[in-house]
C-alpha cells in the first residue's frame, strides 16, 4: 500500500530540511496542516495557504493559491513561492513568506467572505478537536478537511473518526464523516440534503470506495501523531469497526429556526434516509457551551435534533 507522503517527507518534516515549516506550523494557532498524496497542505482561516509538494526524493516545491490575489494588490504577492527545495536555506525562505500571504488572505476574505465562510468554521472545528486541551477530551478527532481522496468529485467538509476518550482501544474505532452548514445563508434545501444523502449511499455501496477512504484514514492518523500534529504526539496505529457516523453541524443556528426544523422532518420521511439509516447512524452536533468540542453525548438523533427547535 503506498503512503499518503513518503517517509523520506516524513522524516524532512520531522528532523531534515522542512523541520522549520513544521515547527512554524506548530507555533502558530491559526495555522492547521492538513496531508494530502504526496503533499501537504497548510491552512489558514479554512484556505489553503500554502501546498509543499514531494517532486523527487527530498526536493519540494511550494505554491501559493493564485485565487487569493486581488488584481490591484499583485506586485506584492508572491505567486509561486519557491521551487526545488532542497536544503534548509530554501526551505526557510519559504516561512518567511507566510506572514505576507497571510495578509493577502486576510484582505481577499474581508471582499469575498466578510462573515469567515463555512470553511473558517470547518478549520475551528478541526482545530479544537485535534490539539490541546479540549482535542485531548473531545470523543472525536478530525483527520482532514475538505478531503476529495477516493471520493473524487464528492466532498465531505471532514472525515475523522470517534473515539471516545474512555475507550483505550485504537483498533476498532468508528468512522466518522461531518457535513457542515454555517449560518441561515448557507442552509441547503432539504431536497439538496437529500441527494446528499442519495450520492453518500451510492458511494458507500462500494466496498472499494469505503477501504480506500478508511486507508487513507489510517495513514494520514500515523503520519500526523508521528508529527506531533494529534493526540498522543507519537505514532499511533488505527483500526476500523464497521459502524459509521454521518453527523451534520448546522453552526450558529436558532433553536427557534422553523426552516431548519422543517428541513429535518423532512429529511427524516424521505425514503433515502430510510435507506441510508438502515447502516450507519445519522446524527446532529449540539453545542458543548458555545464551543465546536465534539462530545458523545452531544451527538443527538434527529428526532431529538427536531425536538429542539
Amino acid at each position: 500500500m503506498q503512503r499518503i507522503i513518503s517517509n523520506n517527507f516524513i522524516y524532512d518534516l520531522q528532523s531534515g530540511i522542512l523541520r522549520n515549516i513544521l515547527k512554524y506550523v506548530k507555533s502558530d494557532t491559526t495555522l492547521a496542516m492538513e496531508i494530502r498524496k504526496d503533499c501537504i497542505n497548510i491552512y489558514y482561516r479554512g484556505g489553503s495557504l500554502l501546498k509543499v509538494k514531494e517532486v523527487g526524493e527530498n526536493i519540494y516545491n511550494g505554491y501559493f493559491d493564485k485565487n487569493y490575489i486581488k488584481a490591484e494588490n499583485s506586485q506584492s504577492v508572491v505567486v509561486e513561492c519557491i521551487s526545488g527545495i532542497n536544503n534548509l536555506s530554501k526551505a526557510n525562505k519559504l516561512i518567511e513568506y507566510i506572514p505576507k500571504i497571510k495578509q493577502q488572505m486576510d484582505l481577499w476574505m474581508k471582499i469575498e467572505m466578510p462573515d469567515g465562510g463555512e470553511r473558517e468554521y470547518k478549520h475551528i472545528v478541526a482545530k479544537e478537536n485535534n490539539y490541546g486541551l479540549i482535542g485531548k477530551e473531545s470523543d472525536y478527532f478530525i483527520g482532514d478537511i475538505e478531503y476529495r481522496g477516493c471520493l473524487n468529485n464528492y466532498l465531505f467538509d471532514m472525515i475523522g473518526i470517534k473515539w471516545p476518550v474512555e475507550n483505550e482501544n485504537t483498533d476498532n474505532l468508528d468512522l466518522a464523516l461531518f457535513k457542515m452548514y454555517y449560518g441561515d445563508k448557507n442552509l441547503k434545501s432539504s431536497k439538496e440534503i437529500i441527494n446528499d444523502i442519495y450520492n453518500m449511499a451510492n458511494f458507500f455501496e462500494n466496498d472499494d470506495n469505503l477501504n480506500l477512504l478508511k486507508q487513507d484514514l489510517i495513514e494520514i492518523y500515523k503520519a500526523k501523531t508521528m508529527l506531533g500534529l494529534l493526540y498522543p504526539y507519537k505514532e499511533l496505529k488505527i483500526g476500523f469497526s464497521d459502524k459509521i457516523e454521518i453527523v451534520y453541524i448546522f453552526g450558529n443556528q436558532s433553536d427557534e429556526n422553523q426552516v431548519l426544523k422543517n428541513t429535518l422532518i423532512e429529511i427524516k420521511s424521505s425514503k433515502e434516509y430510510e435507506e441510508m439509516s438502515k447502516f450507519i447512524d445519522i446524527k446532529v452536533a449540539k453545542a458543548a457551551f458555545m464551543g465546536y468540542g465534539l462530545y458523545e453525548k452531544n451527538i443527538i438523533d434527529l428526532d431529538e435534533a427536531i425536538k429542539m427547535l
